[in-house]
């Protein structure tokens, strides 16, 4: 997803050092009017922009292509200047040789691809692409359940504890329940605090054997996939009332 909106003031000054940004031209038209210091090439057009995640975190080493008639003619990798007052991160730019429309692709692992379409002319040298999004690839997750008690009278309520890990991060979020079959026993949300580990009460049951799976319903915004755990089984007994003969 790209949104056109002005790239950051800080690729003004490497500009105006090299002298490509005028007197009394406002920022924005500066950055959108000018080639980038390496790209002021005779006989060249640009195509910058800036690649973020979907949180608006910049990213750098995301692989930019230029596409025409099915060929690559310019590549780039987003970066940050070393300098203070260099480019922010997550900023490219491609040097193309011909006038017309190129299909940009960007790529980096653990992120979904993108293609946004780009144009340059003799009137328009440079197309300034703003921001562009690139989402997270779903990381798997590893969900286990494990009875506090495995045997319960029917009088009490059985509580289950379910673990959810996965190597994107250690303190997982979102639904997690426990089910007999189809039917939901109970039910909780992970926070970060929880650090990936809750217990969940379940409602009073009657007697029998039941065999429990704990499910994660995964998260959107960390990019997690769902799962659920082994079936663990929970014995509930009936409670035998013992009754004393009266007394003479």
């Amino acid at each position: 997803m790209s949104r056109n909106r002005p790239l950051a003031a800080a690729l003004l000054l490497p500009l105006a050092a090299a002298g490509l940004v005028a007197t009394g031209v406002s920022p924005t038209a500066a950055v959108q009017a000018h080639l980038a210091p390496q790209a002021a090439t005779t006989g060249t057009y640009l195509i910058q922009g800036v690649v973020a995640d979907t949180s608006g975190h910049y990213l750098d080493d995301v692989s930019v292509e230029a596409i025409s008639d099915g060929k690559v003619v310019a590549s780039a990798l987003t970066y940050a200047s070393p300098r203070d007052d260099g480019p922010q991160h997550g900023y490219f730019f491609l040097e193309v040789r011909a006038t017309g429309s190129y299909t940009v692709t960007l790529s980096r692992a653990g992120y979904r691809g993108a293609a946004v379409a780009a144009e340059v002319g003799r009137r328009h040298r440079t197309d300034s692409l703003g921001e562009i999004d690139l989402a997270r690839k779903p990381v798997a997750t590893k969900t286990t359940a494990r009875l506090n008690t495995a045997r319960i009278s029917t009088s009490d309520k059985g509580r289950v504890t379910i673990t959810v890990s996965t190597g994107a991060t250690a303190r997982p979020t979102g639904a997690v329940e426990v089910r007999s079959g189809r039917k939901v026993l109970g039910s909780d949300s992970l926070t970060a605090s929880d650090r990936g580990r809750v217990t969940v009460g379940l409602s009073r049951l009657d007697a029998g054997t039941y065999h429990l799976t704990a499910s994660y319903a995964g998260s959107r915004k960390q990019a997690l996939r769902a799962s659920a755990s082994s079936a663990v089984t929970l014995q509930v007994v009936r409670v035998r009332h013992h009754h004393r003969p009266n007394a003479w």
